[in-house]
Formats: C-alpha cells, sequence, structure tokens
C-alpha cells in the first residue's frame, strides 16, 4: 500500500463523486472533468519515485477507488522503460486514461465480431496531461507501451464499473490469436482506500 494519499487521486475521487452518476453519461464530460481537476503535485512525483525505487523493473497497477454502487475503478499505474502490455480489452467498460508523466503509446483494435480476434486500426501517442477514451462495449482492445528507454511512465486511469478481469489477445501465428481471461491484477492500494475494497 501506498500510505500517502496522492493529491492527485483525492483531487480525481472528489470530482467523480460529484459528477459520476449524476448526471448522464458523457464520456467527453468525463474525460475533460478528469484531466482538469488532476492534480499531479511535486509531492506526488516523490512519492511514486519511492514506487520506481521499489520496483525499478516492475509494471505496478494501484487502486485509487471504487463507489460503493460499482460506477467506477481508478488506477494508477506505473510504466517501467519500454514496458509494453499484451492486448487487452476492459471487459466491456469504457474507460480514460491520463498521462501524468513521461508518454504512453496507444495502439488500438478492433474486436472482430465472428473470430473475436483483434484487428489494428491505429496508433497514438499520449504526452503528459494527453488523455484518450474509449466506449464500453466489446469491439475495443488495445495495447500500451512506455516509449522511454530510459525514464518511467505515470498513468491514471478510470474505468465505467468494476474492472476485476479481462481478456488478453496473444499472436500465436500471423492473425492467429490465443484469447485468455485473466484476472485484473492490482498491486495495492493508495492512501487510506480499506483492502476489502481491492
Amino acid at each position: 500500500m501506498l500510505a500517502t494519499e496522492l493529491d492527485v487521486t483525492r483531487s480525481v475521487r472528489a470530482w467523480l463523486g460529484e459528477h459520476l452518476g449524476a448526471t448522464e453519461l458523457c464520456l467527453e464530460h468525463l474525460q475533460q472533468g478528469i484531466r482538469e481537476s488532476a492534480w499531479y503535485s511535486t509531492r506526488d512525483r516523490r512519492a511514486i519515485r519511492a514506487v520506481c525505487d521499489a520496483h525499478p523493473r516492475e509494471f505496478t497497477r494501484w487502486l485509487f477507488g471504487r463507489d460503493a454502487e460499482g460506477h467506477y475503478t481508478g488506477l494508477i499505474m506505473v510504466w517501467p522503460a519500454r514496458h509494453s502490455t499484451a492486448i487487452h480489452d476492459h471487459a466491456g467498460l469504457w474507460g480514460i486514461e491520463l498521462v501524468l508523466q513521461g508518454a504512453l503509446t496507444v495502439d488500438d483494435f478492433e474486436i472482430d465480431t465472428r473470430s473475436g480476434e483483434p484487428r489494428f486500426t491505429g496508433s497514438s501517442v499520449l504526452q503528459e496531461g494527453e488523455s484518450c477514451a474509449f466506449h464500453g462495449g466489446g469491439s475495443h482492445a488495445h495495447r500500451c507501451a512506455n516509449p522511454s528507454p530510459r525514464r518511467p511512465a505515470v498513468t491514471l486511469h478510470v474505468y465505467g464499473g468494476i474492472l476485476d478481469h479481462h481478456r488478453t489477445y496473444t499472436e500465436t501465428a500471423p492473425s492467429r490469436f490465443a484469447i485468455e481471461r485473466v484476472p485484473a491484477r492490482i498491486d495495492g492500494s493508495i492512501g487510506h482506500l480499506p483492502i476489502a475494497a481491492i
């Protein structure tokens, strides 16, 4: 557990508490609100530096929020240099991903409705302060990576529900994939979030 509450997680959780569920879901409004409310302070950078020092070569995922009604899961992810995820979906949930430090490359895929396999649709690079969003449903997947050869990246993620599992897509031959349902790993919690929430 990160014993210290982060300014960025406190500010985003407060914004979500005020706005999520209060009005009709508009992903663009949520993305803008999260981006504007996310204050990643110098104190936060020092706390995350300690995580990087403790896990220099590990990709870690830290839970900072889940509301009582199950409207969202909030995570901070710390990416070591050159770390890349597998192609994965988000169990049909919508999502917003914001870069707090460093950069993140995102390769997007559309899931074929007949074969269930991913088809590459494009790439983007997010810099500090930039975000991406995707709608819920079963047709979206992506792969993310920290492009830096030396520096870690830090990202904030909010998903529209309880993200406790997802599917990964591993290419076994050209245009052939092994699809596996896996639990969504959590390495710890931030601040005073009860362990029962993990």
